[in-house]
């Protein structure tokens, strides 16, 4: 056994983890879940074998890209790109949701409208203006 020189080591004498019954539960995914008890030792084993099999090795292979920390995905950095990600894509959403497409510019779309234009003699540059050209258009005896 080591020798511990701290204050909490002080309550009458260390004892293996092995000695100490857990009574706690233990999650789904867990190599002990089907066992009816089991000690400390068990537990943090358990809980270790859970860490180490969080293998984010695959991610960053599409379209983000993580900070390693020592050539790794940390599941904080992961989840802070998450965060700026649905932060960007909630911005774009919420600026489609509030433009109204009749007033969307249509001028990037190099669309041939030939003679068709106004009676100011301009092509149509929003949605509604080049709907309501076709539309006068075809009203037109």
């Amino acid at each position: 056994m080591k020798n511990c020189n701290k204050i909490v080591n002080t309550c009458g004498g260390m004892s293996p983890l092995m000695c100490t019954e857990y009574e706690g539960t233990v999650n789904a995914d867990s190599s002990i879940v089907d066992k009816s008890c089991f000690n400390g030792e068990e537990v943090m084993q358990d809980i270790y074998d859970q860490l180490d099999n969080l293998d984010l090795s695959a991610l960053g292979e599409l379209c983000l890209s993580y900070v390693k920390e020592d050539n790794k995905n940390i599941v904080k950095n992961v989840l802070l790109k998450f965060e700026e990600k649905i932060c960007e894509l909630e911005g774009k959403i919420t600026e489609l949701q509030t433009v109204n497409i009749c007033n969307q510019n249509i001028v990037p779309c190099n669309l041939d409208f030939g003679t068709l234009t106004t009676a100011c003699g301009d092509q149509p540059a929003t949605l509604a203006e080049a709907i309501q050209l076709i539309l006068d258009t075809l009203n037109t005896p």
